[in-house]
Formats: C-alpha cells, sequence, structure tokens
C-alpha cells in the first residue's frame, strides 16, 4: 500500500477492513468517504484500521462518525482499530474530541474485529 492510502481489505469475509495508511485531511476525506461507502455497500460489518496513520484531522473524523451512524442504522457493527503505539498526530485528536468511547476505538485489529462481530450479533434478531 502506498503512504497516504485507503484501501479495503474484505479477506475476512464477514466484515470489510478499511486501511487507512499515512496522513489524511479535508483533501483525502472524499476518497475516505466512498471507501467507507464502498465498504458498507458490501455487507456485514466495518472496521477501519488506523494503525498506519500518522495524522488525522477533525474531517476525517466527522466521516468515521457519519460511517457509524450508517451501521448503526443497518443494525452493522463498525469500529475503529489503532495500535499499541499511536502515533501522536492520531493520537491528539482522538484525546481532543474524546470520540474513543463512541466511534469506539480498540486496540488492535483483531480486537476490533471481534467488536464488530459481537455488536452484530447484538444487533441480529433472534
Amino acid at each position: 500500500m502506498e503512504t497516504n492510502s485507503i484501501a479495503l481489505d474484505d479477506t475476512e469475509g464477514d466484515v470489510v477492513v478499511v486501511l487507512v495508511e499515512g496522513e489524511h485531511d479535508i483533501y483525502t476525506v472524499p476518497t475516505l468517504r466512498d471507501r467507507l461507502e464502498e465498504a458498507r455497500g458490501r455487507g456485514g460489518g466495518v472496521v477501519v484500521d488506523l494503525n498506519r496513520a500518522t495524522f488525522l484531522d477533525s474531517s476525517v473524523l466527522g466521516a468515521l462518525l457519519d460511517a457509524r451512524r450508517h451501521a448503526q442504522e443497518a443494525g452493522t457493527g463498525f469500529a475503529v482499530s489503532v495500535g499499541a503505539e499511536v502515533e501522536p498526530g492520531v493520537q491528539r485528536i482522538l484525546d481532543i474530541t474524546g470520540l474513543v468511547p463512541v466511534l469506539p476505538v480498540v486496540n488492535g485489529r483483531e480486537a476490533a474485529l471481534a467488536a464488530v462481530r459481537d455488536d452484530q450479533d447484538l444487533s441480529s434478531p433472534g
């Protein structure tokens, strides 16, 4: 994956992972929104993997909040994954906004996948 890229990984089957790498701001948000919509269109849950992101601005968080809202409306899971060592340019915006529990943000891709699957199970009828 190239620097400052946004790509989809659907190898998990029931959850599409949106891989976000590098710096992202108002200029890359349209691409992020397109990838989030594409991921949502594939059905199932969505994990946004920020493990390789180095900077995010508030417009990126707005796109993530919109994606979370869409997931809630559709009854599918949504989570954001960060690594054990979160880049300062990512951690700062998460801390300032207080959105860690809202999105939700979890440490590690596997934990995010589990959170999405649990969320989907709770949303499923019966």
